[in-house]
């Protein structure tokens, strides 16, 4: 590993492949040819920081105070998702990291734009983004080793370890079919019961599982599957009579058969997820659309790919993400 610092090593990358238009992966493909093994996470992070017109920049300590753009990590204009140049302040503007209500925007210096009410639609969804979201100063983006610190701890956690190790039995050895009421029951009433899903009537649920007659579709993986164990099982909200949608207990159901391929919902993961869209812009989606199978999944996937973590499977990133979200996000009851 070399001593040179990763700004330096793509500042290096950019400036010699020489083009308007420079994507994150000729960037990385330099540093590893000219500098051998760099954490991509950290390669990412440290693009991320030096775009003088990325908002989650300001997450990073480099830049964690107001400033015009002429510091050494200012270097890099963000062209569009996953691409970069050279930052030039005659062509792109003036930028700055400025104090905005008592938070930190990136924007640009221009006064006219600062004090126009009908200031440009870049600067207006960063404005947008600052009062949405928070900014966490002791915020770890995902990286390789984040993650398997997080996987560690999971395995030191006793309970939800010996969990998970019940209910894998269960799913995988006891009872791996679901064409039988019992064996089902036994299913849903445990997962009920470990993850607090909040099913009052296990009985309706099970029952409507079996009535979807779903090995099949499990095994094929088919993602719709999810959607259809989430309603039409008559379980409905004591106060105004509509049917409950339990999305959540339905993606644990389905991967605890399918790891690999049915994600789990959860709140926690929901929460970091979207606070990672408006920080690093690693997908665009809306929080709602979290709530469907296919998109969720195609979410995590992105995540995988934009912070280099192919190495980890989906249940890995899924402990990562619930374990590192549930200590960001903490509910208040």
């Amino acid at each position: 590993m070399s001593n040179i610092a990763v700004w330096k090593m793509i500042q290096e990358a950019v400036t010699s492949i020489g083009t308007d238009a420079i994507s994150m992966a000729e960037i990385r493909k330099y540093i590893f040819d000219h500098y051998g093994t760099v954490n991509e996470g950290t390669i990412n992070a440290q693009a991320l920081a030096c775009c003088v017109n990325r908002q989650s920049r300001v997450s990073m300590p480099e830049n964690n105070r107001p400033r015009i753009a002429n510091d050494k990590y200012d270097f890099l204009y963000s062209v569009s998702r996953g691409v970069v140049t050279l930052y030039d302040p005659k062509k792109h503007g003036v930028w700055e990291i400025a104090e905005h209500e008592g938070k930190l925007v990136v924007r640009q210096t221009n006064e006219s734009i600062n004090t126009n009410p009908n200031i440009g639609s870049y600067t207006t969804r960063i404005l947008r983004t600052v009062h949405r979201t928070r900014t966490l100063s002791d915020f770890e983006h995902p990286s390789r080793d984040a993650v398997e610190c997080y996987i560690e701890k999971w395995n030191t956690l006793e309970n939800y370890k010996a969990q998970e190790s019940a209910l894998s039995k269960l799913f995988k050895q006891f009872s791996p079919e679901n064409n039988s009421l019992d064996d089902v029951l036994l299913k849903v009433a445990a997962l009920n019961a470990f993850y607090s899903t909040n099913i009052y009537n296990v009985f309706a649920v099970a029952r409507h599982i079996v009535s979807l007659n779903i090995d099949d579709r499990l095994k094929r993986g088919d993602e719709s599957l999810v959607m259809d164990i989430a309603s039409g099982h008559g379980v409905r909200n004591t106060k105004n009579g509509k049917e409950l949608r339990f999305y959540s207990f339905a993606t644990k159901y389905c991967s605890h058969h399918q790891p690999e391929v049915y994600p789990i919902y959860d709140s926690f993961v929901e929460e970091l997820l979207v606070y990672l869209r408006d920080v690093d812009n690693f997908a665009n989606f809306h929080r709602e659309d979290l709530r469907n199978i296919s998109v969720f999944k195609k979410t995590l996937l992105k995540l995988q790919a934009f912070y280099s973590l192919e190495n980890f499977t989906l249940k890995e990133i899924d402990q990562y993400l619930w374990q590192y979200g549930k200590e960001k996000f903490p509910k208040k009851y």
